[in-house]
């Protein structure tokens, strides 16, 4: 890249910097920069330590942080034009013989860009930032808004706060919470627990082989809604104000009835059909030998 190209980059990135009163450089020193298009494609790697992506309404990439022993950080940009449509950032080196010491940087990026990123164990946040982002043992937390999202790590925990049209989220053995403004959402652990804290869900899928799912609070109008559980507990907490259709059923467990009022339209052993308020809303719970247990709160 010649001088006065280095030049224009840098002016651009102060200039956008102190016309929005971000203050990137307390994220530590600089270790690249690039213009991108508003819509670029972001692929980021990171073995171990953390990586946060924020964004923000400029047409650059900056990436902040400090990088640790026998790696290197490395940013390419997909072309040799001052804008590209696309960036590969992250750390190149020996760190798979143990010798190297965890990196963690800060990437800020344009807010229509689309992220992926990949870690071993390394910790994963973003803020109003779309896209999929893969750990195999490193925890995820996404905050703000997003167009979608999709998060998966194998033994690290999951903190979605997101508002956004789709998301699909997947845990092995951590926990998975679910907040923000979801709509549509396919959530499941294995033996982890999957709490659902927000009542936006417009239409959900949520499962776990051995983990307990939670849900509380009252379900959206028109909302459908499924859980199932292999042997883990199914707890549904709402108010007594829900407007829900609910069926319940369990090859094996049991199921109780916390709203002692109502009773049930249909019951069986193994089943219970029971309608709340209006009926509005569709839940279906479903489990092995798992108990369900529904609560009023």
């Amino acid at each position: 890249m010649r001088r006065e190209t280095i030049y224009l980059v840098l002016s651009v990135l102060i200039a956008s910097r102190q016309a929005t009163g971000q203050n990137p450089q307390a994220d530590g020193p600089l270790l690249g920069a690039r213009h991108v298009f508003a819509n670029a494609s972001v692929k980021a790697w990171n073995p171990t330590g953390s990586i946060r992506f924020v964004a923000w309404d400029r047409d650059s990439i900056e990436v902040r942080g400090r990088v640790g022993r026998n790696v290197t950080f490395e940013l390419a940009g997909q072309g040799e034009n001052l804008k590209v449509g696309g960036v590969n950032l992250g750390v190149e080196g020996h760190w798979t013989d143990g010798n190297a010491a965890p990196s963690d940087f800060v990437v800020y990026m344009p807010r229509r860009a689309r992220v992926s990123a990949k870690t071993v164990s390394a910790d994963i946040s973003g803020q109003d930032v779309s896209g999929a982002f893969y750990t195999v043992s490193g925890s995820i937390r996404l905050s703000g808004r997003a167009t979608s999202v999709e998060a998966e790590t194998m033994n690290g925990n999951l903190d979605m706060n997101v508002a956004t049209p789709w998301m699909k989220a997947r845990a092995g053995n951590g926990n998975l919470l679910l907040r923000g403004e979801p709509q549509d959402v396919d959530a499941t652990t294995i033996g982890g627990t999957l709490s659902i804290a927000t009542s936006t869900v417009l239409r959900g899928q949520f499962s776990s082989v051995t983990g307990d799912v939670h849900f509380v609070g009252a379900p959206s109008p028109r909302a459908i809604l499924e859980f199932s559980s292999h042997s883990g507990a199914v707890e549904l907490l709402m108010p007594q104000s829900a407007s829900a259709l609910l069926s319940l059923s369990s090859i094996s467990g049991p199921i109780e009835n916390g709203f002692a009022r109502v009773r049930p339209s249909s019951l069986t052993p193994q089943s219970m059909k029971i309608s709340l308020g209006a009926g509005d809303a569709q839940l279906t719970v479903r489990t092995f030998k798992g108990p369900i247990r529904l609560r009023a709160q």
